[in-house]
């Protein structure tokens, strides 16, 4: 409850002082405003030409009353300028007016406003009229003049004791609005000086009740620093809340501090820690209403108050809803006590639970009973649900006693059935429940279970009549069917005697059927009596050889070690010749380049081998063991090549089933035929169309220097195209006058290389005369080419004149003396081959020297 004295609403006690205030206030500024922390904002700093504003986004709802309480800091220079304002206008936003005698309140823009000024600067003129000593008036919608309608009181001394706000002193200002009454009150350093009465919703904001609050202030040619300090606002949470505590408790966080009370107290003192004290402990033991009276520095006095509600504990008590119970029943307990409570129990002092009181307060415990002869619940503790969760430990409990039939029994499975063995009462029958589909029976009388189906899971009842009837249950799993993977025709190559019989690893099969199963044991069998039997005696070896040749079938037994069951299956033996080759017919080759490098074309290896085993794959590798592996990564080419003038490489032959054999392959290089560089042929033309008929092979005794182990062939290159001269010893160029003819000589091991060289088709024409005069011309008889071994020169009359051997063009008409012959006619005789002829030919012919162009 709050009640007014001295005609002053009951400000909210506790308010949201400096920390609180300020963490809830929401500036924002224009100019030069700024905050100095814990409350305090600079509107304007002591310098000139400042003008400052500092708005809150703090809603105030004029419906209601409200203060602000602060300390105003208006300078310290006397004659300084020029003040500030408090403002309410309706938005928020942070705008500010004109400077200086403006005092940032001037032609505010934009919104509807009511000032509070405090003017320390008499500023001259007829449009602001202010006194000589510093002021406060009452403004509107940014106006300042004194005289003008939106002046909406006549200013009075800021100061009721001095006419100097600017005395370098906090002056607490006090801004009330009593919203019942419509009035403002501004009251100065504890002096009402403004009480202004009107309706301010219409006749300032236009019918708006929200409005917001900020100051504004500034500076001119003369200076003083103007600041705000905020003491309290009433409109933010006040901190006097009711609270609400269990029997017992306290209440700590009520502080009723105001700054600058002087005085404090609490009523009633009932359970109050210290009545003079703004922030004591309450430690009431009945819901009780305190009321702080506070005195603050002007000699005001408020009162605001709170109710401290004091929870009793709850309580709860348990019984029983019958007792005895039969074994196999439910106990059940019901709880009484206080509404919407967590009660906290044990069964025979167990592990604790908590159940719920309804809003009745009410709640049942039902217990499965087990095997004890008495269910007995404890209470411990009992709690609110819900804020404050008081709590009370409590004392009491209930008890059910248990007629106990012990129908314990359980079940043994087998790898057909199962048996049942009773641990409780005797005497009591068996059943099926539900009963089975698949015919299986049991025993009433000892449970036995046949005609099971394995891997089947049966549920098995046994009930016990006495007072009470109690029934047991219990479940058993038959052993399931041994599972296992059917085993492939286990196979395996024939040794090189391919006659049926191998030596078998039956671990694979073992592997294969068990997949990883630890828990089978597989052993092996030559017939079914011997696998069904088991006797170790009769087992077959892990590396076995086949007794009938080529396929055989033998006999498994996969037994589980866990549970004894057993499956018996055949195994399929299979022996799978292998493709053997003992030899293969060595591959030769040579460096048909020169380089280094041989190529080996190991096609004839494949060819020998597929005549024996047409369908096998032929493969090779550099090693025995890359030819066992039989890695792809590892295989050879078929054309290979190597630096090696002989190498074994190793083959792997393996037919369609996967039997392989290796075999040996030789490789041996063989030099290339040593030829001899030939001369070119030269022949003469007898059309002179440069095309004549040439033998070939009067070079080849020079191309091979006689080795009778090398065959000559010879061919001729045309437009990139290689043609084989089929008769070289009559051969007729294809080119006129020169051509490149190729001889390709191959040795008996089939290595060849090649060389070239041209045929030289000649003009040999024989001049008819000479005139040796030194001129130059026609002056010798010229046979230069014809390769003339013995030429001889006759007179008319048969008489040999001159003769030379090995001759070119020595003779100029002179006798074998030197002497000069005459004009006329002369006949000659020479034996001549041509070039690179082997045979010499006879030509005669006649030729005129004529001396009477000397």
């Amino acid at each position: 409850m709050k009640k007014k004295f001295l005609s002053t609403l009951a400000l909210m006690v506790g308010l949201l002082f400096l920390t609180e205030s300020r963490a809830q206030l929401i500036p924002s500024y224009a100019g030069d405003a700024y905050s100095t922390g814990n409350g305090c904002y600079v509107i304007t700093p002591n310098l000139q030409q400042q003008a400052g504003a500092a708005w809150y986004d703090n809603p105030i709802d004029l419906n209601e009353d409200f203060d602000i309480v602060y300390n105003g800091f208006f300078g310290s220079n006397n004659g300084g300028a020029d003040g500030m304002t408090f403002v309410l206008k309706t938005t928020p936003d942070a705008v500010i007016g004109l400077p200086g005698g403006g005092l940032g309140y001037q032609d505010l823009p934009g919104t509807n406003s009511l000032a509070v000024e405090f003017d320390t600067y008499q500023n001259s003129g007829g449009t602001v009229n202010d006194p000589y000593y510093d002021h406060i008036s009452l403004q509107k919608n940014g106006n300042t003049n004194h005289i003008s309608p939106n002046s909406l009181t006549s200013y009075v001394q800021a100061s009721a004791t001095s006419a100097n706000i600017e005395d370098n002193t906090d002056h607490e200002v006090k801004i009330k609005w009593r919203a019942a009454e419509q009035r403002l009150i501004v009251i100065f350093d504890c002096q009402e000086r403004i009480n202004y009465n009107a309706d301010i919703i219409n006749t300032v904001f236009g019918g708006e009740s929200t409005v917001y609050f900020g100051f504004t202030a500034s500076t001119g040619d003369l200076t003083n620093q103007q600041s705000v300090c905020f003491q309290y606002l009433s409109f933010l949470e006040s901190p006097l809340e009711n609270k609400t505590i269990c029997s017992g408790g306290a209440v700590t966080d009520i502080d009723g501090t105001l700054p600058g009370a002087s005085n404090y107290q609490w009523s009633p003192a009932t359970g109050v820690s210290n009545t003079a004290t703004p922030n004591p402990v309450f430690t009431p033991t009945t819901t009780t209403t305190y009321t702080l009276t506070t005195t603050d520095n002007c000699g005001e006095v408020t009162e605001e108050s709170f109710t401290v509600n004091v929870i009793p504990e709850p309580e709860v008590n348990v019984t029983v809803a019958t007792s005895p119970i039969c074994s196999g029943e439910d106990a059940v307990f019901n709880l009484n006590g206080t509404p919407d409570s967590e009660v906290t129990y044990s069964i025979n002092n167990g592990n604790q639970e908590v159940i719920t009181l309804d809003a009745t307060g009410t709640a049942t415990v039902t217990v499965v009973v087990s095997t004890n002869a008495q269910e007995t619940l404890q209470l411990i503790n009992i709690a609110f649900e819900n804020p404050p969760f008081c709590e009370a430990v409590i004392t009491g409990s209930a008890s059910v006693d248990i007629e106990v039939i012990d129908t314990s029994f359980f079940m043994t499975p087998d790898c057909e059935g199962a048996t049942a063995t009773v641990t409780g009462d005797t005497g009591g029958t068996f059943a099926f429940n539900p009963a089975p589909a698949d015919g299986a029976a049991i025993d009433s009388a000892t449970g036995t279970i046949s005609n099971a189906t394995p891997g089947e899971t049966y549920f098995v009842e046994y009930t016990v009549v006495s007072t009470c009837t109690a029934t047991g249950n219990g479940q058993v799993t038959i052993y399931p069917a041994i599972t296992y993977n059917t085993p492939s025709t286990l196979t395996v190559c024939d040794t090189d005697e391919n006659n049926g019989f191998a030596e078998f690893n039956l671990s694979t099969t073992a592997n294969e059927i068990g997949g990883g199963n630890t828990d089978l044991v597989i052993t092996f069998y030559e017939n079914e009596t011997e696998a069904e039997n088991g006797n170790a005696t009769d087992q077959l070896p892990l590396n076995y050889t086949n007794t009938s040749a080529i396929s055989q079938t033998i006999w498994v037994r996969i037994e589980d070690v866990n549970t004894g069951c057993y499956a018996i299956i055949t195994q399929d033996l299979q022996v799978n010749p292998t493709p053997v080759v003992s030899s293969l017919t060595d591959i030769t080759s040579c460096d048909v380049d020169d380089d280094g490098i041989i190529d080996f074309d190991l096609t004839p290896a494949i060819n020998e081998i597929l005549t024996t085993y047409p369908n096998a794959s032929v493969t090779f590798y550099e090693n025995e063991a890359q030819a066992e592996s039989g890695n792809t990564a590892d295989q050879l080419p078929t054309l290979y090549a190597t630096t090696s003038d002989e190498e074994e490489l190793w083959v792997r032959i393996q037919n369609t089933t996967g039997c392989y054999s290796t075999v040996v392959l030789q490789l041996t290089s063989e030099p290339l035929p040593e030829l001899t560089e030939v001369d070119n042929i030269e022949v003469c033309d007898d059309n002179n169309d440069g095309i004549t008929t040439i033998d070939l092979t009067v070079v080849e005794s020079q191309i091979t220097a006689n080795n009778p182990d090398i065959v000559i062939t010879y061919a001729y290159e045309r437009n990139g195209i290689i043609t084989e001269i089929a008769t070289p010893s009559a051969f007729e160029n294809t080119i006129a006058d020169t051509q490149t003819i190729r001889a390709i000589a191959e040795n008996s091991l089939g290595c060849s290389t090649s060389i070239n060289f041209d045929i030289i088709v000649n003009n040999c024409f024989i001049q008819r005369g000479i005139s040796p005069n030194s001129d130059g011309d026609n002056d010798y008889f010229d046979l230069t080419g014809l390769n003339v071994s013995e030429l001889e020169i006759f007179n008319r009359y048969g008489l040999k004149v001159y003769s030379f051997s090995n001759y070119t063009n020595q003779w100029h008409g002179q006798s074998n003396d030197g002497d000069e012959l005459p004009t006329g006619t002369y006949f000659y005789s020479m034996s001549y081959a041509g070039s690179n002829q082997t045979n010499a030919e006879q030509k005669t012919g006649w030729i005129y020297i004529n001396r009477e162009l000397n």
